[in-house]
């Protein structure tokens, strides 16, 4: 892999959470997992609320990814060794999602996340309970 180097004149990154990433520089390898359970309760009960992830089928399911097919090795000549940009505006970079300025040779990225919406009389009539 032929790297070149990266100019970036200024970031403006509003907000980085739940497993982002900023990076600037070049990388090997960047794995990043996020696993969030969202619940929304119409009445709140306070007290000790713990909900564990093994509930949901969700987080467990093995990640199926596809097979790539062969492909050939291409070899590219950069006349000019730098990657300039004057200014990159982000409002948000979250849930195991990266902004990465440089070159990366492996990445993997995986974000899982359950909503339960927990409502006292079912919004719904028509449809049956939801299957955890």
């Amino acid at each position: 892999m032929m790297y070149r180097t990266s100019v970036v004149d200024c970031i403006i990154l509003n907000s980085l959470a739940n497993s982002g990433v900023l990076q600037t520089g070049d990388t090997d390898k960047i794995n990043s997992f996020s696993a969030a359970l969202a619940i929304q309760r119409e009445s709140t009960k306070f007290g000790t609320f713990n909900v564990p992830y093994s509930k949901y089928k969700v987080f467990s399911q093995p990640v199926l990814v596809p097979v790539c097919p062969v492909y050939k090795v291409k070899q590219t000549y950069h006349a000019n060794p730098y990657i300039r940009v004057g200014k990159i505006d982000i409002l948000g970079v979250s849930s195991s999602s990266i902004l990465h300025i440089g070159s990366v040779n492996d990445i993997k990225l995986q974000s899982r996340v359950k909503h339960v919406r927990n409502f006292l009389t079912n919004p719904n009539p028509e449809s049956e309970e939801e299957e955890t």
